[in-house]
């Protein structure tokens, strides 16, 4: 049977070794070579009664770090508790008991394999044997409207760690900050930096200590990562177009974006989709037709849409990203009429030759697919509210709907997307600058809903959002003409062209 830990003097010797001294643990005690970042978050945690906020991008080690701190606190400290909240408790649980078992592991093949014995590893807890009640870690959230959850945690060696901080209602981090009543008690604030404005924000500006304030602000960038790759890199500023993009700022450098501009497309970006010259040059062969539709709601509000653009490419950046022109707004009246609209769609396939057509099938758009199934007519449907397919997207993307708004803003910044057609001009214009856009908790790209715009006196972008359909995944044109160059030769230059993109890029950035 194992005696106390509490009792043990090769125990106190140990806490005298590393108690103080998270590196030093993570060296000897794990055999792990943190990075400088971590080495960073591991000298101000140490610190008793320390206060650290950590603005981080992706793939700085902050999960890893979290392991290490939860294990050097439980083994070191008698009676603590260290107690992990975040907005999705679930998944933090998951994602830190993960790398608590790893950091176990790594313990127990080294010479402080006998401290590993202590520690029982439970689904909702971990503790030292014979002290399950007092001396753990343990996770736990709180809804907004019940912030008095993470109450009642107290104790000389007691530490809250809020992952995803940005995500988590200001009254709730009052709470939790309101339990650090002993002098050596910590706190440790991780997150993307997602939000301009808050608690967690206002750790890193009138709360830091650089302003007078108790909390260490750190910044950690994905760029200087030692665990993050050039290749990584240099992809990820291709896909978000620059290292200035708010997606880019929050997800890979970690700081907080410039969102002085509340909305995605600025006047200045939306001059440039006039005009009569196309997107396309000769290089971009095989280009087809997609007629995108939007059903209104019927109410007066909603205008029913229908678009048709000439579409080339199937990426968002790089040489085969996509380009749209759009040549013509034939159908535009705030009447759901579904004859009218199955009307003019059935004019444009005879108009256009392998016309694709894309359908908004949500709502009021349920009765024209029930009325285009029923007349053969092949289509595409979308779903605003759906999650993203690739995983990569889900990590960037809140759903559907924010993918295809974004990549439509890149497509205008770039200037891949033109509107070669003057009708509906003042409306269009009015739409296409009143887009705007936040960030969730995960730093990924949102899109308020059209009831939240509504009220804040922004009008339905009805004809805007036939244009963002075309950047949609899985929405890609058939060439018109069969003896042009299709998708299937383009693709199988994807893999030489990428890597001359990468070049390029490094040559830049060199």
């Amino acid at each position: 049977m194992l005696k106390d830990l509490a009792t043990l003097p090769e125990w106190k010797a140990v806490c005298k070794r590393y108690r103080h001294d998270i590196k030093r643990f993570a060296i000897e005690g794990l055999g792990m070579r943190p990075t400088f970042q971590q080495e960073q978050l591991f000298a101000s945690v140490e610190v008793g009664g320390s206060r650290t906020s950590v603005a981080s991008g992706h793939g700085t080690g902050k999960t890893r770090s979290a392991g290490v701190i939860a294990l050097w606190h439980l083994l070191f400290f008698p009676q603590s508790v260290l107690m992990f909240t975040a907005p999705q408790i679930g998944q933090l649980r998951n994602l830190v008991w993960k790398e608590i078992a790893i950091c176990l592991a790594c313990l127990k093949s080294r010479k402080l394999a006998w401290l590993a014995d202590y520690v029982v590893v439970q689904a909702e807890k971990v503790y030292i044997k014979g002290h399950s009640l007092e001396w753990h870690v343990l996770a736990k959230t709180a809804p907004k409207h019940q912030p008095t959850n993470l109450a009642g945690q107290h104790g000389d060696n007691y530490m809250v760690w809020v992952d995803e901080a940005c995500g988590v209602d200001d009254a709730v981090l009052n709470v939790a900050m309101g339990a650090l009543t002993h002098k050596d008690n910590r706190a440790v604030m991780t997150s993307q930096p997602a939000n301009p404005t808050g608690f967690f924000f206002d750790t890193h500006h009138k709360l830091a200590k650089k302003n007078g304030g108790v909390w260490n602000a750190l910044t950690f960038n994905g760029e200087a990562s030692e665990i993050v790759s050039l290749d990584v890199i240099r992809e990820q500023i291709l896909r978000y177009g620059s290292r200035d993009d708010p997606g880019y700022m929050i997800r890979i450098r970690g700081l907080f974006p410039d969102l002085g501009n509340e909305y995605l497309i600025t006047h200045s970006m939306a001059r440039k989709v006039w005009g009569g010259r196309s997107v396309y040059a000769k290089q971009h062969k095989g280009y087809g037709y997609v007629a995108c539709v939007d059903v209104g709601g019927g109410t007066g509000r909603d205008d029913s849409v229908i678009t048709i653009g000439r579409v080339w490419g199937y990426d968002d950046f790089g040489d085969y990203a996509k380009r749209v022109d759009i040549i013509d707004v034939p159908f535009c009246r705030n009447k759901d009429d579904l004859y009218d609209i199955a009307g003019c769609l059935k004019e444009q396939i005879r108009k256009y030759p392998n016309l694709t057509i894309v359908v908004d099938t949500t709502g009021a758009g349920i009765g024209l697919k029930q009325h285009l199934i029923r007349e053969g007519i092949n289509f595409f449907e979308v779903n605003w509210g759906r999650p993203c397919f690739k995983d990569a997207d889900q990590k960037i993307y809140a759903n559907d709907r924010a993918l295809a708004i974004v990549c439509f803003q890149r497509a205008v910044k770039s200037g891949r997307f033109r509107v070669l057609t003057p009708i509906y001009r003042p409306k269009i214009e009015e739409q296409i600058t009143r887009l705007p856009f936040r960030f969730d908790e995960k730093g990924r790209y949102k899109i308020p809903s059209k009831e939240d715009m509504r009220r804040e006196g922004i009008a339905s972008p009805d004809i805007v959002d036939t244009f963002c359909f075309f950047f949609l995944r899985h929405i890609q044109a058939i060439p018109a003409k069969t003896e042009s160059m299709g998708f299937n030769s383009i693709k199988a230059e994807v893999i030489e062209q990428k890597q001359q993109d990468l070049d390029d890029l490094a040559a830049l950035m060199s």
